[in-house]
Parts: structure tokens; C-alpha cells; sequence
């Protein structure tokens, strides 16, 4: 189970993931890919690959393409890195984030809240619980990934590359960059497994038109179908008396 916890206001709000039952801290928790269900969870679909199979069973249910793309990976100039906890620096986090602010902009989209991805961040670094990999491409930074980890689970949080920006006289380094995303993706199922983690959770695989392409892509790694349950829940006086002012506050601006 990975549980982080932060004060907003004076209250407590506990984000807990593959919580079996429920905690019993106080305050506001946010519970996320829960393995329990509550009377307002929400499904949450996903895609888990099994790490306790060998290296050759899970690159078996690889589709051909897939595989074929892994494979060519490794013969090109790729270098891949893999960092978690205490191993991330505050240097290699704000890298990170400047990568993927650019990644946004590259999309024409607005970014995230940098400063309050940061602090989220450090919280799960600060507590053991996140991992940053990055794939290089004869020397040049191109694709990243943050993952978190427990004690049986990784879980896919961000993948960012920089390929829309390349051109089409580019077309080459844009494969590559294909590539050495679906690469990475391989060497950290290899890195958790060495950690004796049990499921490599895709960290998402919803049904809409708008990410089709996404699921697809994760689809291709052959991972089974999985569903947990996303929910929050208010526990202890304090937190209930703020919980409810928000939903007053909310309801006046609404």
C-alpha cells in the first residue's frame, strides 16, 4: 500500500493507493485504485502485467509490433536510467518537470500546476515510494517516465516524450524516440521484477474515443484487464466540518 499524507487548512488529506479495507486516519482520504469498493466509487479500468513471469513469458504477450520495436531498441544509441526514492535528486525532479511542462506546450496544452506536481512529488520521493526513468538519445533526453512502487505494485503515473517537435526531415529520430519509450517501459518491468514486485499497473486503460490511442498502445504490452476503485472519504469531526464548508463554498460559486 502507498499512503502520502498533507495538511490543507489544518486537515489532514491521506492519499492512500491499493488500500484492501479501509484506514482509519483522520482527515480527508483520497483513495486510489482501492481494492474495495464504497457506495460512491467510481471503476477505475487498467491493465496489469504480471512481473512474476519470467522476462521471456511477459515479452511473449507483446504483440509482434511491439515486440519488434523493443527489440530494434536495443540497437540503436539509447541509454536508459532508472532512479527511485532517496536515489532522486531535487536536480533530477525540477529536470523532470521542466521536460514535461515542454511536453504540454509541445501538445498545445496547458500544463499541469508545476509547483503542486513538485510538492506531490517530493512527497511520494520523501517517502520511498516514487521512481523517475529516462530514455537517451545519443546523448539527448527524450523520453521520461514516473512511476510509483510498494511492495508488490508499480504504477504508471506520468510517460512524456518530445517527438512533435521534431520535423518531418526527422522522421527517423521520431521512430526511435517510439522506440525507446516502449524500451523503457520493458527495462522497468525488468527493474521491478529484480524488487520481486508482483504487477506492473499500466496506470490506466479507459474506453473513450479521446484516449483510444493511448489504450491501444498499452494494450500492446499484452497486460490483463483490471479494475479497482476510486473514492473518497471523510473520516473524524474536523474533517467533516471543513468537507462540508468546501461543499457549501461550492455550491454558493456554482
Amino acid at each position: 500500500m502507498i499512503k502520502i499524507k498533507k495538511q490543507v487548512h489544518s486537515t489532514d488529506i491521506v492519499t492512500v493507493w491499493y488500500a484492501e479495507k479501509a484506514i482509519d486516519d483522520e482527515g480527508i482520504i483520497q483513495y486510489r485504485e482501492a481494492k474495495f469498493k464504497s457506495d460512491d466509487s467510481e471503476d477505475f479500468y487498467t491493465l496489469i502485467t504480471d512481473l512474476t513471469e519470467s522476462e521471456d513469458q511477459i515479452k511473449a504477450h507483446f504483440s509482434k509490433g511491439c515486440r519488434y520495436e523493443v527489440n530494434r531498441a536495443y540497437r540503436e544509441s539509447i541509454d536508459f536510467c532508472i532512479d527511485s526514492g532517496a536515489d532522486i535528486s531535487d536536480k533530477e525532479l525540477d529536470e523532470f518537470l521542466s521536460f514535461f511542462r515542454e511536453f504540454w506546450l509541445s501538445k498545445d496544452m496547458t500544463p499541469p500546476d508545476i509547483d503542486s506536481l513538485r510538492e506531490e512529488m517530493k512527497a511520494y520521493r520523501d517517502n520511498g515510494y516514487l521512481v523517475i526513468s529516462h530514455a537517451d538519445i545519443d546523448g539527448e533526453r527524450s523520453v521520461y517516465h514516473t512511476l510509483l512502487m510498494d511492495e508488490n505494485n508499480a504504477r504508471l503515473l506520468h510517460s512524456s516524450s518530445l517527438f512533435r517537435l521534431k520535423t518531418d526531415c526527422e522522421g527517423g529520430t521520431r521512430k526511435i524516440i517510439g522506440m525507446a519509450n516502449r524500451a523503457l517501459h520493458f527495462e522497468e518491468m525488468k527493474y521491478f521484477k529484480d524488487k520481486n514486485l508482483k504487477c506492473y499497473d499500466w496506470g490506466g486503460a479507459g474506453k473513450g474515443e479521446d484516449v483510444k490511442s493511448i489504450t491501444d498502445f498499452k494494450e500492446s504490452f499484452g497486460g490483463a484487464p483490471a479494475t479497482y476503485y476510486d473514492f473518497d472519504k471523510t473520516n473524524g469531526i474536523k474533517a467533516k466540518m471543513i468537507n462540508s464548508l468546501s461543499e457549501i463554498k461550492h455550491k454558493i460559486k456554482g
